[in-house]
C-alpha cells in the first residue's frame, strides 16, 4: 500500500508541477490512501495477535516486545517508499512526455518530502494498531477465533466527519469563486467514502433484516445474509472500491468534458483540415500568398484573429470572404458556428486596398492658381506674390513585410502654369505595397501670407500602376484643423479642395497643415457579423475605427467563439496601416489541398503547417488541459489503492471463510449450499457497487465538477459540459463490479480439499 500511494503522489505532484497545475490534485489520494492504511495497520496487528500473545507468555515486554511488533512493518514500509518514489520518478517521465511536450524532471523536493510523509504517516498508523493490539487482554490474543466486534466510537465519529465533510465539499464547490480550496479537491473522495459507508450500513441493516425472513426460504441464502451482517473481509473493503470509482467517475467525466471543449473549440477556431502561421507577413500579406499561390481560390483561405480577452469590445476576426464559401464549405456544419459560417458571404464587398508593385514613385504636377498682379504685405512687413511655389506629397504605405513606410516627394511647381515631372526611388514597394493615404503640403510660403495655392497632379505613377485612377478625397480631420487655426482667421476655403477630373486630380493646398487625402471607398462601410456585442465597431487591420454595419448576429462565430466582430479581410485593409502585433495570421488550407500547394505555403511562410489534432492539443495546453489528465492519474492510483484494500481483505479472512465452511460440513451442510450461499453473497455486494457507484458518479459529477479545475475556459470560449454523461459512469461501475466478482470470487471459491472437516482438528491440534 505504501509502495501504491508514494508512487502515484510522485507522479501526480511531478505531473502538476510540470503542468502548472495545483498540487493538491493529490488530495483524494492521500485521502484514501489515508482510510485505507489504518485498516491495513489494524489487520496486521490482528493478525499478529497470536504471536504478540506467545511473546508474552515467554516473557518479551517493553521496547523488546516493541521492537519486535515494528522491524518487519517499518523495513516493508521503507522498501514500499523507495520502489514508490522509483516507480514515481519513472511513471513522472512517462507521463509527462505522453501528455507534455518535454519529460519534467522526475524527482523534486515536494515529491521526496510528500514521500516521506506518507511513509512516516503509515509507520505512526501501524505503531497505533499494535499500541491497540498489545492492549488487548493475553486470552484474546491466543485464541484461535476472531469475532466481529461492535464499530467504535471513533469510528462512528469519523463515518459522520466524512459524510458531513461530502456536504461541505458539494457546497463550497458550488458557491466558493476562485480557485478551489483543499475541501473542494478532497470532494470526489469524500463523496465517494461517504456513498461507501451509506452502502456498507445498507447491507448490513438488509443483512440483518433478511436474516430472519430467509431462514425458512432456504439455507443458502441464510448463510449469505447472516454473513454480510457480521463479516467484513469484503463488506468492509466496498467503501473504498466505491470511492476509487466515484473519482474515477469524476476523473473520466472531466476527461470526456475537456476532450468535448477542445475538440468543438478547435472546430470552432480553425476553419480547415490545416492551418500555418503567417503572422510575419500581416493580414494582407497572407492574402498576397493565398491569390499567388492558390489564384482559383480552391483550397486556401487567409485569416486574422486578435483574441483581446481583456478588452471583448476590440476582439474581432478577419476572413477572406470572397474564399470562404469555396474553401470552408461545410466544414462548420455540426458547430456552434455554422450558421455564422453560412452567412459570411454576407460581408463581402468590393472595397479592396490598392496594392502596387514597383521602385520608383513618379508625379507630374502644374500650378492652377495665379492671381492678379497684386501684392500682399505679410506679417512681417516684406512684400510677397501669391501662387506658386514648393510642393511636397508624402505617400503612406504597408510593405509586403507588414511595416508602415512613407516617401516624400518635393518639386517646385512654377506660378505660370507650366508643368513639371519629378520621380524619387521607393525601394520598398519593389515586392509590393498597399496604398493608404497621400499627404499634400506646401512650403512656408502658405505659412507668411495665407495666400491660396492650388495644383493640379496630372499624374501619379508607382511602377506601372496609375494611383490616380481610383478617386481621391480630402480627410475631413486635416481640413478641419486649417479652418480651426487662429493664425488664419482670413483664410479663405476654397468650394472643394479636391476634385477629381479627367486630366487629373485638382488639389487646393492647405495654408498650414497638410492636406490629408484618402482613397474613395464608396460608402466605406464594413459589413460584420456579431456575437454579444452591445455596440459593435469594426475596426481596420491597424486597429482603427470604421463605419459599422452589422448584417448579422449569432450565439458563436468562426474563429472567435462566443464574443467578438467578424469582418472581411480586404474590406477591412483598404487604407488600414499595419495589421496590429497582436493579431494572429494564419494560412487555412482544405482537406483535398495538393500537396505541392501546402509545400509552397510552407516554403514561404518559413513554417510547417499544423493539423486539427495539433491545434486541439494547443488548445488543451493553453488553457490547462493538463489537469484533467493530472486527475487521471490521480483516479488510477485511487484504484490502485482500493484493489489492494480488497485483496488485502480476502486474503487475510480467507483461512477464517475456510473454516466457516468446514464447520458447516460437519453440521451436515454441503459443499454446494455454501457455493450458493457464496454466491449469492457476492452478487448482492455487486448489484449494490453498481448502483451505488453509479448514483455516487452522478453526484460528484452534478454536484463538484463544476468546481474543479479541470480548465481554464477562456471568456469567449464555448462553455465547458459538465453535465454528467451515462458511459462516463456506467464504466468506471462496472469496473469496480467487475472487480468486486473477480476478487471476491476468489474469496468465495468453496473447494472440498480446502475446507474439509479435518482442517479444524488440524488447527486444535496447532
Amino acid at each position: 500500500m505504501t509502495l501504491v500511494v508514494v508512487s502515484g503522489a510522485v507522479v501526480v505532484l511531478q505531473f502538476a508541477a510540470a503542468a502548472g497545475t495545483s498540487p493538491w490534485l493529490t488530495a483524494p489520494l492521500l485521502l484514501l490512501g489515508a482510510v485505507a492504511v489504518p485498516s491495513i495497520g489494524a489487520e496486521l496487528a490482528v493478525a499478529r495477535r497470536e504471536e504478540i500473545g506467545l511473546a508474552r507468555l515467554r516473557g518479551i515486554h517493553g521496547l523488546r516486545l516493541w521492537r519486535f511488533l515494528l522491524v518487519e512493518p517499518l523495513l516493508a514500509i521503507v522498501l514500499g517508499a523507495g520502489v514508490g518514489v522509483a516507480l514515481g520518478a519513472v511513471g513522472t517521465v512517462l507521463a509527462t512526455r505522453t501528455w507534455l511536450d518535454d519529460a519534467a524532471p522526475a524527482l523534486d523536493r515536494p515529491a521526496l518530502l510528500a514521500a516521506a510523509g506518507i511513509a512516516g504517516a503509515g509507520l505512526l498508523i501501524v505503531g497505533l494498531s499494535a499500541a491497540a493490539a498489545l492492549r488487548e487482554p493475553l486470552a484474546v490474543q491466543v485464541s484461535a477465533r476472531r469475532r466481529p466486534r461492535r464499530a467504535t466510537t471513533l469510528a462512528i465519529f469519523l463515518s459522520v466527519l466524512v459524510l458531513v465533510g461530502a456536504g461541505v465539499a458539494a457546497y463550497r464547490s458550488r458557491e466558493a469563486a476562485g480557485e478551489p480550496d483543499l475541501v473542494v479537491l478532497l470532494g470526489p473522495a469524500l463523496v465517494g467514502l461517504a456513498l461507501g459507508q451509506v452502502a456498507i450500513w445498507v447491507v448490513r441493516i438488509a443483512a440483518r433484516v433478511l436474516t430472519p425472513a430467509t431462514e425458512k426460504r432456504g439455507l443458502g441464502a441464510f448463510l449469505a445474509a447472516r454473513r454480510l451482517a457480521r463479516a467484513d473481509d469484503l463488506v468492509t473493503p466496498v467503501r473504498l472500491v466505491v470511492a476509487a470509482a466515484v473519482v474515477g467517475s469524476l476523473a473520466l467525466s472531466g476527461a470526456v468534458a475537456v476532450d468535448g471543449w477542445t475538440g468543438e473549440q478547435a472546430a470552432v477556431e480553425v476553419p480547415g483540415a490545416r492551418t500555418i502561421d503567417v503572422t510575419e507577413l500581416g493580414a494582407l500579406g497572407a492574402v498576397d500568398l493565398t491569390e499567388r499561390v492558390d489564384p482559383e481560390g480552391e483550397h486556401l483561405v487567409a485569416t486574422a484573429v486578435v483574441r483581446n480577452e481583456t478588452r471583448l469590445g476590440e476582439r474581432r476576426a478577419y476572413v477572406d470572404a470572397g474564399r470562404w464559401d469555396a474553401v470552408v464549405a461545410d466544414f462548420y456544419d455540426g458547430t456552434p458556428a455554422a450558421a455564422a459560417s453560412d452567412a459570411v458571404s454576407s460581408i463581402d464587398t468590393d472595397i479592396a486596398p490598392v496594392q502596387v508593385r514597383g521602385d520608383r514613385l513618379s508625379v507630374t504636377a502644374s500650378g492652377l492658381t495665379v492671381p492678379d498682379v497684386r501684392t500682399q504685405r505679410g506679417p512681417t512687413g516684406q512684400v510677397v506674390t501669391a501662387g506658386g511655389g514648393g510642393l511636397e506629397l508624402t505617400l503612406a504605405f504597408v510593405t509586403s513585410a507588414n511595416q508602415s513606410g512613407a516617401t516624400v516627394l518635393r518639386l517646385e511647381v512654377p506660378a505660370d502654369g507650366s508643368r513639371v515631372r519629378r520621380s524619387v526611388r521607393v525601394p520598398e514597394c519593389a515586392d509590393g505595397c498597399a496604398i493608404t493615404g497621400l499627404d499634400v503640403s506646401r512650403d512656408s510660403r502658405g505659412l507668411i501670407d495665407g495666400s491660396s495655392f492650388e495644383v493640379l497632379l496630372e499624374s501619379l505613377e508607382l511602377g506601372s500602376a496609375d494611383l490616380l485612377a481610383q478617386p481621391w478625397l480630402p480627410d475631413p480631420s486635416s481640413v478641419e484643423s486649417a479652418l480651426n487655426s487662429n493664425f488664419f482667421r482670413n483664410y479663405q476655403p476654397p468650394t472643394s479642395f479636391v476634385v477629381n477630373r479627367p486630366d487629373g486630380l485638382q488639389v487646393a493646398l492647405l495654408p498650414a497643415v497638410a492636406l490629408r487625402l484618402e482613397q474613395d471607398r464608396g460608402e466605406a462601410t464594413v459589413p460584420v457579423l456579431v456575437a454579444d456585442q452591445d455596440e459593435p465597431v469594426a475596426l481596420d487591420l491597424g486597429g482603427d475605427d470604421r463605419t459599422t454595419e452589422v448584417v448579422g448576429v449569432a450565439g458563436s462565430l468562426p474563429l472567435l467563439g462566443a464574443v467578438g466582430v467578424l469582418a472581411d479581410i480586404r474590406t477591412s485593409a483598404a487604407g488600414s496601416g499595419p495589421t496590429v502585433p497582436s493579431a494572429e495570421v494564419q494560412v487555412v488550407a482544405d482537406a483535398d489541398t495538393p500537396e505541392a500547394v501546402l509545400d509552397e505555403v510552407a516554403e514561404a511562410a518559413g513554417t510547417t503547417w499544423r493539423s486539427r489534432s495539433s491545434v486541439r492539443d494547443a488548445l488543451g495546453e493553453r488553457y490547462g488541459g493538463a489537469q484533467s489528465v493530472a486527475y487521471a492519474l490521480t483516479a488510477l492510483a485511487c484504484a490502485l489503492v482500493a484493489l489492494l484494500a480488497l485483496g488485502a481483505g480476502v486474503t487475510r479472512h480467507l483461512r477464517d471463510y475456510r473454516r466457516d465452511v468446514a464447520s458447516l460440513r460437519v453440521l451436515g451442510v454441503s459443499t454446494g449450499t455454501a457455493r450458493r450461499a457464496g454466491r449469492t453473497e457476492l452478487a448482492s455486494l455487486t448489484v449494490l457497487v453498481l448502483a451505488v457507484v453509479v448514483a455516487g458518479g452522478w453526484l460528484a459529477v452534478t454536484l463538484l465538477l463544476d468546481g474543479l479545475p479541470l480548465l481554464a475556459v477562456p471568456v469567449a470560449g464555448l462553455p465547458l459540459d459538465t453535465a454528467p454523461h451515462a458511459w462516463p459512469l456506467v464504466v468506471p461501475a462496472v469496473l469496480a463490479a467487475a472487480a468486486v466478482v473477480l476478487v471476491g470470487g476468489r474469496a468465495r471459491a468453496v473447494r472440498a480439499s480446502t475446507t474439509r472437516p479435518s482442517l479444524l482438528r488440524e488447527e486444535e491440534g496447532r
